[in-house]
């Protein structure tokens, strides 16, 4: 499981440079956008074989969705259009890294091996985090509201299900 770890950042090491050399804003966000589909191919395929799940979670749903309108919304700023396409590029990237983190710690046959995974899969946790508020906050307040509402019913959920007196 390493090795295609360890494939799949090569892949993205990769992918980033060529990016960087390609100097025109057009190919920058056709570039950032085709790696983000890589990127979210593979999160899909460890979903599937790792939890049995056949659809993206809603979350990344809202995240296609939210990247859709920005990209609407700032058509006429290239600037901005490729710092958006960078962005959807990275939380692309994340949240394959955090899935893939995730499985491997479960994978992991020591304790040391099991929190490096941890350690990286809550790294990406954050990055992505941040994206989504980036895109949230563009989108304006109603849409920040959303999302804040979001991780707080997720946050109980996560509560109520610690919190379950199992001894009945």
């Amino acid at each position: 499981m390493s090795f295609i770890y360890t494939i799949l950042i090569i892949v993205a090491i990769w992918y980033i440079a060529k990016l960087v050399l390609d100097s025109t804003p057009a190919k920058k966000i056709e570039k950032y956008e085709e790696f983000a589909d890589l990127m979210l191919n593979s999160y899909r395929t460890t979903a599937k074989v790792a939890y049995g799940l056949e659809e993206d979670e809603p979350e990344v749903v809202r995240m296609k969705d939210w990247y859709i309108r920005l990209k609407e919304k700032h058509k006429h700023d290239q600037s901005k259009l490729v710092r958006l396409a960078e962005d959807w590029k990275d939380y692309a990237y994340n949240l394959s890294r955090q899935n893939s983190s995730h499985y491997l710690s479960l994978e992991s046959e020591d304790d040391e091996s099991s929190k490096e995974h941890q350690n990286e899969g809550r790294e990406a946790y954050l990055r992505v985090e941040e994206i989504e508020n980036r895109f949230a906050n563009e989108l304006g307040q109603s849409f920040r509201n959303e999302l804040d509402s979001e991780r707080k019913k997720k946050q109980e959920e996560v509560e109520r299900f610690w919190n379950t007196d199992d001894k009945k």
